[in-house]
């Protein structure tokens, strides 16, 4: 079909919907982009910590699909957000991880070494084969276990086992939505209809029949393709379509407390407890800092198709308490986090939902929430379902999916 001819619809206008519309304008589509929300990239995309991962925190798969969806999607991060924007990676990395075996993980340093030395050996073989580098700047990635004697400066001993350094890292998340957003509202072949909420989706013949509400509109509109990327709308508009989830499911929503003033890297070490229900601090330096602290900050759990409007339900003094006692928890654990001088004012404490397949949640060896290999593209005909997985993926398969609709791979 002549591209002039195709009308196609990109549900949800996070980070996936955002990078695939974009891509799809530059190969010479016209894209309808629908937002439930008033802005595009303000919820999931926004809020996390962004690491982009190399599959260490993944050692629970003991199969490495995980790991290695992780690594490839790794690779394409940064030069396929170069396709749609402009982006110096050394301005939007944070300081490189520490992973710190926390007392009582799932795992301990012994067991996870010969995971990370998989990682690094895959890493390697992948970049050799996509001839791309990690962030567009490493060539080599790497884990060290450090000597005992030299943890006491990164984390309290009493809270911690062992610390692998690592050179893995997060990128900005708010300033790369920015940056989407901006070229988002920048061309002129995207619609983007924010405040508009997906209802369903029915084939009419070969068509696809979008009904969505808008200010308590009711509209329909007709497509030769639909991609439904709204991820914690996901399961509720595929049902429209009869499509099933292909595994028990759970979302979940946690809190990534943004304190938002400059650092130097030496001031708090960025930092990933493993393997458990534990937490994460992110050195952004001068962009601030991101924290996080699961048993306090994951305040809620869903098995439905469409999870509560959990960002709705808290109120500033909640959210307050939230940040506080997370706060303490983890400079409990990370110490540095008591030195930062800041004022209630500089804190966000926003949350985010995360949408993965599985219901047990991450403190029990069995859960499906330590994998995220089953997640990408669906594909029924002219209707495509993405699952995300995780925010490292969301590059490279805004891409793959844009292949998809082209009939390339």
């Amino acid at each position: 079909m002549n591209k002039i001819n195709r009308k196609i619809a990109v549900l949800g206008a996070g980070g996936l919907g955002a990078c695939l519309a974009l891509e799809l304008s530059q190969r010479g589509y016209q894209v309808d982009l629908y937002e439930e929300h008033s802005e595009p990239i303000k919820k999931a995309s926004f809020v996390n910590e962004g690491k982009i991962h190399l599959g260490f925190i993944y050692a629970m798969d003991k199969e490495f699909h995980t790991s290695r969806e992780m690594i490839i999607g790794a690779l394409h991060f940064i030069s396929n957000l170069k396709r749609w924007v402009e982006i110096n990676p050394e301005e939007v990395i944070s300081t490189p991880f520490n992973y710190c075996i926390h007392k009582g993980s799932l795992m301990n340093a012994e067991e996870l070494a010969p995971h990370y030395q998989k990682c690094i050996d895959f890493y390697g073989e992948a970049k050799t084969f996509y001839k791309k580098k990690y962030l567009d700047l490493f060539d080599t990635i790497d884990a060290s276990l450090l000597p005992r004697t030299k943890i006491d400066g990164i984390v309290n001993p009493e809270y911690i086992d062992d610390v692998f350094s690592t050179t893995e890292y997060s990128v900005e998340p708010r300033t790369i939505a920015e940056k989407l957003t901006a070229a988002l509202l920048a061309t002129t072949s995207i619609n983007l209809m924010v405040n508009t909420r997906v209802n369903s989706v029915s084939k009419i013949d070969s068509k696809l029949k979008v009904s969505s509400t808008r200010e308590e509109i009711k509209m329909e509109e007709v497509y030769t393709d639909v991609v439904n990327s709204t991820w914690n709308g996901l399961l509720e508009i595929d049902r429209t379509m009869g499509i099933e989830p292909i595994n028990s499911w759970s979302h979940r929503y946690k809190f990534g407390n943004k304190i938002l003033i400059p650092l130097k890297s030496d001031e708090l070490p960025s930092c990933t407890m493993v393997q458990g229900p534990f937490g994460d601090t992110v050195n952004f330096k001068g962009k601030g800092a991101f924290m996080s602290w699961y048993p306090i900050g994951r305040t809620g759990w869903s098995e439905q198709d469409r999870p509560p409007e959990w960002d709705q339900m808290y109120s500033d003094s909640e959210r307050d308490d939230i940040f506080l006692r997370s706060f303490k928890e983890l400079s409990n654990r990370i110490p540095a986090l008591d030195n930062l001088k800041f004022s209630p004012e500089d804190v966000s404490p926003v949350g985010g939902v995360i949408f993965a397949l599985g219901n047990t949640d991450v403190d029990k060896h069995e859960s499906k929430l330590h994998t995220r290999h089953e997640v990408g593209i669906r594909t029924f005909t002219n209707y495509h379902s993405v699952n995300t997985g995780k925010y490292t993926l969301i590059p490279y398969l805004a891409v793959k999916v844009a292949d998809r609709l082209e009939g390339i791979d």
